[in-house]
């Protein structure tokens, strides 16, 4: 998970999109948490493998984005390209 000098004085825990995340950016409508696994397979290559959360932005959730990861050089972050994924929306 990605370190922030803002979390450290807080006692709450992390929104939901950067728990257990691998990875945290933004689209134009969504906060989006990936999940990074490798998934080996005897019979072919091992490859990565995604597991995609869409948080819908609202204005909360974007003002606790940019107070938890507006630190960050490219604020919207940058998808990291896996072979598979799976999606899930949140509203």
């Amino acid at each position: 998970m990605l370190k922030n000098p803002a979390l450290k004085d807080e006692s709450r825990e992390p929104p939901e999109y950067l728990q257990g995340a691998t990875n945290v950016y933004r689209t134009k409508f969504y906060i989006v948490k990936q999940i990074i696994t490798v998934r080996y397979d005897s019979q072919s290559f091992n490859s990565l493998v995604s597991t995609d959360t869409f948080y819908l932005r609202t204005k909360s959730r974007d003002e606790e984005y940019e107070r938890l990861l507006g630190f960050i050089k490219h604020r919207d972050g940058k998808r990291i390209t896996t072979a598979m994924s799976t999606r899930r929306y949140i509203y």
